[in-house]
């Protein structure tokens, strides 16, 4: 299928087969796919948590608000975090990033204030969701993006989990991930999707 078919195929699922699993080996090639995603001067200012424990599931679901069932549902829940100690972030890239990707922040970033500079960070997060909602789509698994939780919330879940480290990191939003219930209404084949058109969205110089 090409790109252009997949991005016409994908959808926000709103109901889960909470039957249906996500492969142990399909989890891991999202892992390793997160773990080369692009970003800003390779700053990579973000975590990732795989949940599919159902205990954490159902105590995340609770403060998910409208989005309670789908975490309860789909097999995995992928929560997205971003660095929040902007200065083991700048310690971080000296140690490990090239001169100029350096110099690059020094001069454009550092300067901006700490809202803007938390902005910047978080931005590289998102282009990360991007690139995870598309190979979600080509490996035929559904995908729902959640802004539509509690963050702090999660974040104080996730933190009492034995083995999560996330000192330094919040929480940005959650993906929930697995296979769309046969009668959910938003898929496109119930209700198509609505998109502006192209004249709308495009403009040629």
């Amino acid at each position: 299928m090409s790109f252009i078919q997949l991005a016409e195929a994908r959808y926000t699922t709103k109901q889960y087969d909470p039957t249906r699993k996500v492969d142990e080996a399909d989890i891991q090639t999202l892992k390793e796919i997160l773990r080369v995603c692009p970003s800003s001067i390779n700053g990579q200012p973000w975590k990732f948590v795989f949940v599919s424990d159902e205990t954490i599931k159902r105590k995340l679901s609770e403060v998910s608000f409208h989005n309670s069932q789908k975490v309860n549902d789909a097999s995995h829940i992928v929560v997205f975090h971003v660095v929040d100690d902007i200065e083991a972030f700048e310690d971080d890239i000296r140690l490990r990033l090239p001169e100029a990707a350096v110099g690059f922040y020094d001069r454009r970033i550092k300067p901006l204030s700490d809202a803007a500079k938390q902005s910047w960070l978080s931005n590289q997060v998102y282009l990360a969701l991007g690139f995870f909602l598309s190979a979600c789509a080509e490996m035929n698994i559904d995908s729902t993006p959640m802004e539509g939780i509690d963050t702090q919330a999660y974040a104080s879940i996730l933190q009492q989990v034995k083995g999560i480290h996330l000192e330094g990191y919040k929480t940005l939003f959650a993906v929930a991930i697995g296979y769309r219930d046969p009668d959910d209404a938003n898929q496109p084949q119930q209700t198509p999707k609505k998109r502006r058109t192209l004249e709308d969205v495009i403009e040629n110089v």
